[in-house]
């Protein structure tokens, strides 16, 4: 009876899947690699808008309308890309600003109130009810003295 390979083969690869990988975030200073159809460029999304820009500027100065159209898309392109970067870096910097006014609150609220009576007799007549403080004393000429 013959074996089956098939299972075999599908362990085998399974490991090296690259379908399941997180896609990486993309800031400003993220370096992208571009092969395009003027080979291989590498910089920032920012850079390879540029550089697509003037490949478009001498395609055009050589009359290959087609070539600087092509250039034109992929400068378009990383023009996306650059604005998804920013886009990317302004929701870091919210969600730090939100960890930090947390940070701050939590720490105003777990701030200890200073509790000290000074005079025992205020916080008596904090206890005695608006009747007991208009209350008048026996000897009022002691009080005086």
């Amino acid at each position: 009876m013959k074996q089956n390979n098939y299972n075999r083969q599908n362990r085998r690869f399974a490991g090296n899947n690259r379908n399941n990988r997180p896609a990486q975030t993309i800031y400003r200073n993220t370096c992208l690699d571009s092969s395009g159809p003027a080979g291989k460029l590498h910089g920032t999304p920012l850079q390879l808008n540029e550089k697509y820009n003037a490949l478009a500027k001498d395609a055009t100065t050589a009359n290959d309308m087609v070539l600087a159209e092509q250039y034109r898309q992929y400068a378009d392109h990383y023009i996306r890309i650059q604005a998804i970067a920013i886009e990317n870096e302004n929701a870091l910097r919210a969600a730090r600003e939100a960890t930090q006014q947390n940070a701050t609150t939590e720490a105003t609220n777990n701030a200890q109130p200073c509790t000290e009576a000074t005079d025992t007799e205020d916080s008596d007549a904090s206890e005695k009810t608006p009747e007991q403080q208009l209350e008048v004393s026996p000897n009022p000429e002691k009080e005086l003295q």
